[in-house]
């Protein structure tokens, strides 16, 4: 066990740093991405605060096993740069042996990851998600600046020339009111004026002096124009509410959903389809039943005679309109056979085909994110047995190969995952394969790699690990001088 515990305090240091640099990365994409939403809707400190909170939710499903693959390489790679590497090997430890304290915690790292994804994270993401989209309906900031036309406001335009921030007062006035796209806006113009908002009513009170309102009416009177003048004038503009209205959506997307709510939509979805399914069938029988009962004389004649009936009952009614060359309703030719199939025509058909279609690209969306919960944590296995080898093999190469190596890793990891992806949400491949691919394409890789460190082999004959270690070498030695 000293032995294990050695290896484990030298992976904590890599580890928790690995985390605090990918977790910056993240951080600063997340300001980027939503700080014009923040800045643009006036949104208060301690909700930006939660906001960001939440986005840690789903930046933590990927920082955990990112952050494997370059504490893997760096603690491997200081234990063979000082040289620990060949004291454990004379010490009759083998590789497995070595990588064993990494694996169990990685292995330990996958169910909790597992756990999370399948708890935690659907939540925060649910939470994340109506939080964004209140602050997304929330009205903008009542920042009313000079010299520039506002029209945050529902209904208005205002605009006027100077404002003093520290009593209200403006100058120049013009509002615009807009009562009708079809109709021309009623025009207020004004000397001065004083703004003031009345926060418990959400008024936005604007008190005008000596100005003119300009309107033109509509309907018939449009050719009257009204020209009005006032010495004060008093406009509130009302529902100006300033502050975040929190609601609570009831619909979860696939991301938002736990393993059990996704199986539960997935057995909803394939009982509609049954029923839909179902439901063509008895048409088509009832159809087909139509149809072929034409065959038959004796059902032929009773229909002939229903029919029959049913026009004598129409003329007593209401005397027929009969064209020229016309049949009469007593010479009536009997419904051609397929007359009935006016009721499955191509329409129907071809409605219920692209709703099948689309209930199975549900159904491997959903798969694709259950799969996903579970592949992506397994990725913490595979990128330890992935980099320790190769970090013991490459030596001292140091701090520029893991981060070097970490970052050809996760783009092609990355790319292999999102392409994926993409493939099975259109049905090109099945989720299995499309979410296991990369980690069986890594797992196979690590093995191989792993069998040649064990068997001390050397790995100059995998000639695109020759070239990547000879770069590495030639960087770091470029450095020391």
């Amino acid at each position: 066990m000293i032995f294990e515990r050695y290896i484990l305090r030298n992976y904590l240091g890599p580890f928790f740093f690995s985390i605090a640099v990918i977790t910056f990365v993240f951080i600063m994409d997340f300001i980027l991405r939503y700080i014009d939403l923040f800045l643009g809707k006036g949104v208060k400190f301690h909700i930006v605060l939660q906001a960001f909170t939440l986005s840690l939710g789903h930046m933590f499903a990927l920082i955990i096993p990112m952050a494997v693959l370059p504490a893997t390489l760096m603690t491997y790679g200081t234990l063979a740069g000082e040289n620990e590497i060949t004291a454990m090997r004379a010490c009759g430890f083998s590789i497995y042996r070595m990588i064993r304290p990494g694996l169990v915690a990685a292995v330990f790292l996958t169910f909790g990851l597992v756990y999370y994804n399948n708890h935690v994270l659907p939540e925060s993401n649910h939470r994340l998600l109506n939080l964004l989209i209140d602050i997304n309906r929330k009205q903008p900031t009542m920042e009313l600046h000079e010299n520039r036309f506002i029209d945050d406001l529902q209904g208005y335009t205002i605009y006027f020339a100077q404002k003093n921030d520290r009593t209200g007062d403006i100058t120049d006035v013009q509002i615009f009111k807009h009562a009708d796209k079809n109709q021309l806006p009623t025009t207020i113009v004004a000397e001065s004026g004083h703004l003031q908002f009345i926060e418990g009513q959400n008024v936005l009170r604007i008190d005008l002096i000596n100005g003119e309102i300009h309107e033109l009416p509509a309907g018939k009177n449009r050719e009257t124009y009204r020209r009005t003048t006032f010495r004060e004038y008093t406009l509130n503009i009302r529902d100006v509410d300033r502050s975040l209205q929190r609601t609570e959506r009831d619909y979860r997307g696939d991301r938002e959903m736990s393993v059990r709510m996704m199986h539960d939509k997935i057995a909803e979805i394939r009982t509609e389809m049954a029923v839909g399914r179902q439901k063509m069938i008895r048409e088509a029988r009832e159809c087909m039943d139509e149809t072929f009962g034409w065959l038959d004389a004796t059902t032929r004649a009773r229909r002939a005679a229903e029919q029959d009936s049913t026009t004598a009952a129409r003329t007593t009614r209401e005397p027929p309109r009969v064209r020229p060359g016309a049949r009469t309703p007593g010479t009536a030719s009997p419904i051609p056979p397929g007359a009935r199939s006016e009721y499955i025509s191509r329409e129907r058909i071809e409605t219920e085909v692209n709703q099948n279609e689309s209930f199975v690209k549900q159904i491997d969306r959903y798969n694709v994110e259950i799969q996903k919960k579970y592949s992506i944590p397994f990725a913490c296995v595979i990128f330890v047995l992935l980099g320790s080898p190769l970090a013991i093999r490459m030596g001292r190469a140091g701090m520029n190969m893991a981060i070097g190596l970490s970052l050809v890793f996760f783009l092609v990891y990355y790319v292999c995952l999102i392409g994926g992806e993409k493939l099975a949400d259109r049905g090109l491949a099945s989720p299995f394969v499309a979410m296991w691919g990369p980690n069986i394409v890594f797992g196979i890789s690590a093995i191989a790699l792993l069998r040649k460190a064990a068997r001390e082999q050397s790995v100059s004959d995998w000639t695109w690990l020759s070239l990547m270690r000879s770069v590495f070498r030639r960087h770091a030695s470029a450095n020391s001088r």
